[in-house]
């Protein structure tokens, strides 16, 4: 006797994950939880950045003052843009 079996092949469900957008994504709770490691990482990666600098990781917040310090000189002084009372 010879039957014809119908074999079914049933195909596994597709899950889609998709980021979440907005500040909706970013978990503090996690962060908060993580802070150590979070500290770590960011310490880390400043030293390794500014390992052969003479400064270390000082030249992180040098850098940005004096750029300050010289675009308020050149600006201020020199350009003499007029602020029209603006104090800033």
């Amino acid at each position: 006797m010879k039957t014809d079996a119908i074999e079914t092949v049933k195909k596994p469900d597709t899950v889609i994950i998709q980021p979440m957008k907005g500040l909706v994504a970013l978990n503090l709770r996690d962060l908060w939880i993580y802070r150590e490691l979070v500290y770590f990482l960011t310490w880390r990666d400043l030293k390794v950045r500014y390992k052969q600098s003479v400064l270390g990781v000082l030249w992180a917040i040098i850098n940005p003052l004096v750029t300050t310090v010289v675009f308020a000189i050149i600006f201020g002084n020199f350009a003499k843009f007029p602020s029209d009372g603006v104090p800033y």
